[in-house]
């Protein structure tokens, strides 16, 4: 069943969960979009299956928004989807932009799925993560590594000066 990337359930008046296998009920998410007007005519579950399954939308999370981290297998929250697509929009554009996130929000994930899109989408792209904190880079650190994804954590200004000289690593 690892091969398995959504999980669905639902009823017309609580509307669609989703998780993956193995999530646990009480971690299904609730699929929100808050700037789509509801259609009168539909269920809160026809409008959210609709909404998430739509054939790009499907597509899209499958590809992009399913990771294992540590061996468990992890769907993005609705607020991740839509903060990295309007981060991707940005980047498109080559603007810059703020995703807020507070405590428990998932901002590790989000930043994991934000750069594997940059790395694939961006030609040359490298990305630098800078923290406030010892402790949230020790943690973002874990969650880059818990993914398979070779993160390198600069000891010093110094250190940062000299790899950022370098062509690589891709992820700083």
């Amino acid at each position: 069943f690892t091969t398995m990337q959504l999980v669905l359930a639902g009823n017309d008046s609580q509307g669609l969960f989703y998780g993956t296998i193995n999530t646990p009920e009480r971690f299904y998410l609730a699929w929100k979009e808050d700037d789509v007007l509801t259609d009168p005519n539909l269920s809160k579950l026809d409008q959210q299956i609709s909404q998430l399954l739509s054939k790009a939308r499907l597509l899209d999370v499958i590809h992009n928004f399913v990771v294992f981290d540590s061996g468990v297998k992890k769907l993005c929250r609705p607020n991740q989807f839509f903060g990295i697509k309007r981060a991707q929009e940005h980047i498109r554009r080559k603007q810059g932009g703020i995703i807020w996130h507070t405590q428990g929000s998932g901002k590790s994930l989000t930043m994991v799925w934000l750069a594997k899109w940059i790395r694939e989408s961006q030609r040359d792209a490298r990305v630098l993560i800078i923290t406030d904190r010892t402790e949230l880079d020790e943690q973002i650190q874990k969650v880059f590594l818990g993914v398979d994804e070779k993160i390198h954590r600069t000891q010093s200004g110094k250190d940062l000066v000299k790899v950022l000289s370098e062509s690589s690593p891709w992820l700083i």
